[in-house]
């Protein structure tokens, strides 16, 4: 949806610029896994005492900790680049400059609906709607990359402290911030595609939309692109580390989505077709 050519918007470029950072925390990190890991296997042999051993998570957490220590980078790199994917075939930035073309040319040249004049109202409403979009893409990009920054470099630490049951909170915030973060993107995209989606509608099947509904929707969507990073979280606060894992690993499915998924332009001058008022590629 944004130019990746920015700097300080771009997060593929997180790892380049934070390589020193990142190698004192790493260095850091291979101080603190041995050391944890020996405090951990005192704790389990101590529990052994009081049959509540747990040595099979133990080395669940050792191989996901190795793991991720040894494939930080890449691992980072998939999980934000495969949501930048996903938020790209749900909305691509083409497609989002062509809907606000669109609704402005039509509203403004003739169209009306529900048989009164909205025709002021809606293009006011419109105009306001689609800038605090993109005043919320462009804020959000940037917040975006100053945490996933953050993540970045202190996530070996972070990673590193998994290892041990008593501070694997440590590696589930990481986790669960990288995904929260990286899905700002896929949320405002999904939250833009709607909106879209309606008023194109609103604007080819006038007798078929309620006015009051849609200058209702577009202010509820306004304060939605607000909450953005609030909707984000809430969709990762939830459930284990397992569940989380499934969520990271769905994100994969954006590089398929890449591929698969093909951007049609909107109609310039032609009405929609009967029937398919949705289609408006």
């Amino acid at each position: 949806m944004t130019n990746q050519g920015f700097l300080f918007t771009n997060v593929l470029q997180i790892p380049d610029l934070f390589t020193s950072a990142y190698g004192v925390t790493a260095s850091a990190a291979s101080v603190i896994f041995p050391l944890m890991f020996i405090v951990a296997v005192l704790h389990e042999n101590f529990l052994v005492m009081k049959d509540r051993s747990d040595y099979k998570g133990l080395f669940v957490r050792v191989v996901l900790v190795v793991g991720l220590m040894i494939l930080y980078e890449r691992f980072f790199v998939w999980i934000v680049y495969g949501t930048d994917l996903l938020a790209k075939a749900i909305l691509p930035h083409e497609e989002f400059q062509e809907v606000i073309k669109t609704v402005f040319r039509e509203i403004t040249e003739k169209k009306d609906l529900g048989g009164f004049d909205t025709r002021i109202i809606l293009t006011i409403l419109n105009y306001l709607t689609y800038i605090v979009a993109l005043i919320a893409l462009g804020v959000l990009n940037w917040l975006r990359f100053v945490f996933l920054s953050l993540l970045y470099v202190f996530g070996p630490v972070l990673i590193a402290f998994g290892v041990y049951k008593s501070t694997s909170q440590g590696l589930v915030f990481w986790l669960r911030s990288l995904v929260a973060v990286s899905l700002w993107t896929v949320v405002l995209s999904i939250l833009m595609k709607v909106i879209s989606v309606m008023n194109v509608i609103a604007i080819y099947l006038p007798e078929e939309t309620n006015a009051a509904a849609v200058i209702a929707a577009n202010v509820l969507f306004i304060l939605l692109f607000i909450s953005v990073p609030l909707i984000s979280h809430q969709i990762t606060s939830s459930g284990s580390i397992s569940g989380l894992g499934s969520a990271v690993v769905g994100i994969g499915t954006a590089f398929i989505a890449k591929y698969a998924v093909t951007s049609h332009k909107l109609p310039q001058n032609k009405p929609a077709p009967a029937g398919g008022g949705t289609n408006y590629k």
